[in-house]
């Protein structure tokens, strides 16, 4: 297996992401494309033991530089794997293995949600962000996807523009699983102004696919949630509140291709 992992300034995670990469015995190949970066992430790739090849690229900009990283790739399955993530490398074996499965085009893991260091209000809209079904089934959200041949030949080369490229898949490919017992751990962020932020670059990137941000979050799931006490009113209040205040904020603002890095989750967490 080859893995491409793009970094836009991962200085401080870039080696413990290799580190765990090392730990597979699938992968056979990484690609670190430093893309925009004014830090160490580059030297710092390339110092790691596992001898990656590290390729850097002046603009930053994600697609550009998985299509850059999937260019120097030669093994399938192959991965794509964000640098800060926290995903071990028995995981990414776990979903190397269910791509050879009939009918798995691709795979991804499931997500763990952090809330360490969270808000009151981050906390309101996770309690009804994890329990909405389309954030069990999609692909988006997970930052690592592996890929069959197959699968590969359907989404790359990435349009230039694309933001959100775990949505393409989502969109593009339908024969993809969920390995229920590999497990990425994501970070929330810390604050209702990332939070906002990183919903915003949501609803941009389904725009781009021409994929629903809305799907499950209308009222009759809404009200599902209340009346089966999966959710108390005030979360499904925060829920809609962060939703609707993300949506007129890209209609009034427009559109970004750049990397939009939520730095509070990387934030030390004050105790």
């Amino acid at each position: 297996m080859d893995v491409v992992v793009p970094a836009h300034n991962e200085e401080f995670g870039i080696t413990a992401c290799l580190d765990r990469l090392a730990e597979s015995i699938e992968v056979n190949r990484v690609v670190v494309v430093a893309n925009g970066c004014v830090d160490r992430t580059a030297e710092l790739a390339r110092a790691h033991p596992s001898a990656p090849l590290v390729v850097e690229v002046p603009e930053p900009g994600k697609a550009a530089a998985l299509n850059a990283g999937d260019a120097l790739c030669v093994d399938f399955p192959r991965a794509y794997l964000d640098a800060d993530i926290e995903l071990r490398g028995a995981d990414l074996d776990a979903l190397a293995a269910a791509t050879r499965e009939p009918g798995v085009a691709a795979a991804m893991p499931a997500a763990r949600l952090d809330l360490t260091g969270a808000s009151w209000a981050v906390r309101r809209y996770y309690a009804v962000w994890q329990r909405l079904p389309s954030v069990h089934r999609a692909a988006s959200g997970r930052g690592v996807y592996v890929l069959t041949r197959d699968a590969h030949e359907r989404l790359f080369p990435l349009p230039p523009d694309l933001i959100s490229d775990d949505g393409h898949v989502s969109s593009t490919v339908p024969d993809r699983a969920v390995v229920p017992s590999a497990v990425v751990t994501v970070a929330a962020p810390r604050d209702l102004r990332s939070l906002v932020r990183r919903r915003q670059r949501v609803h941009r990137g389904n725009a781009h696919i021409q994929q629903s941000s809305a799907a499950g979050t209308g009222l009759a799931t809404m009200v599902t949630l209340v009346r089966t006490r999966q959710a108390y009113v005030v979360d499904v209040a925060v829920f809609v509140a962060v939703t609707l205040l993300a949506r007129v904020l890209v209609s009034t603002r427009g559109e970004q291709v750049g990397w939009g890095t939520d730095q509070s989750s990387r934030a030390p967490v004050r105790t």
